[in-house]
């Protein structure tokens, strides 16, 4: 049974709830260009927190719990929350800087994509092979045919805007430096212990 106490399940509850807040602020919140030139840099991140329509919110949620239980052994409430924040300001600034053409941005799916790509990672690195590596090959060939194909025609109608695919390609950098910096803090202390292990007792 799911423990819904566990830490990682309450920084996704705080999420699910800060989603539907700034769903009820969209106005406040939106990516919005032009605003955003004006001063409100907080909506740099406050865009992957609106949604376009209720439909899109939903989708992302269920992404987002799917997430949890795929990795609740593995995903380290603490990493969650860090990438999270990591990544909105990825792809909230990547979308800033790199693509002038877009004048509003909604939704979560760049930071979603990054923390799947994330969690199949260090599933990897805690020994769910399996998992980890079919999560980060699945979420990094559907952001690749996404780049030569187009965003999902469905995914359009239902949420009612384009697709901003730009954003799950920044979501995709993001994760990579995140999983970087996860892979080398485990191999460091992966060989301290080793180091430790082979000191000679102290007397």
């Amino acid at each position: 049974m799911i423990k819904l106490k566990q830490p990682l399940f309450i920084a996704i509850i705080s999420l699910t709830v800060l989603f539907f807040i700034a769903q009820l602020l969209q106005a406040d919140f939106v990516f919005n260009r032009s605003e955003i030139d004006s001063g409100q840099w907080w909506r740099v991140i406050g865009g992957n927190l609106t949604h376009s329509n209720y439909p899109h919110l939903l989708l992302n949620l269920s992404g987002l719990w799917i997430l949890g239980l795929l990795f609740i052994d593995t995903f380290n409430a603490k990493t969650f929350i860090f990438s999270t924040i990591f990544l909105c300001l990825i792809v909230g600034f990547g979308l800033y800087y790199f693509t002038p053409e877009l004048h509003n941005y909604y939704g979560f799916s760049g930071a979603l994509y990054g923390l799947f790509f994330v969690g199949g990672v260090n599933a990897t690195l805690k020994k769910d092979i399996f998992t980890g590596i079919s999560v980060a090959m699945l979420i990094l060939g559907k952001i690749i045919w996404d780049f030569f194909q187009g965003g999902s025609t469905s995914s359009e109608e239902l949420i009612g805007i384009p697709v901003a695919t730009d954003a799950h390609q920044y979501g995709l950098l993001g994760a990579i430096l995140i999983s970087l910096f996860l892979a080398i803090n485990h191999y460091m202390g992966k060989n301290n212990n080793q180091i430790k292990k082979r000191s000679p007792p102290h007397f």
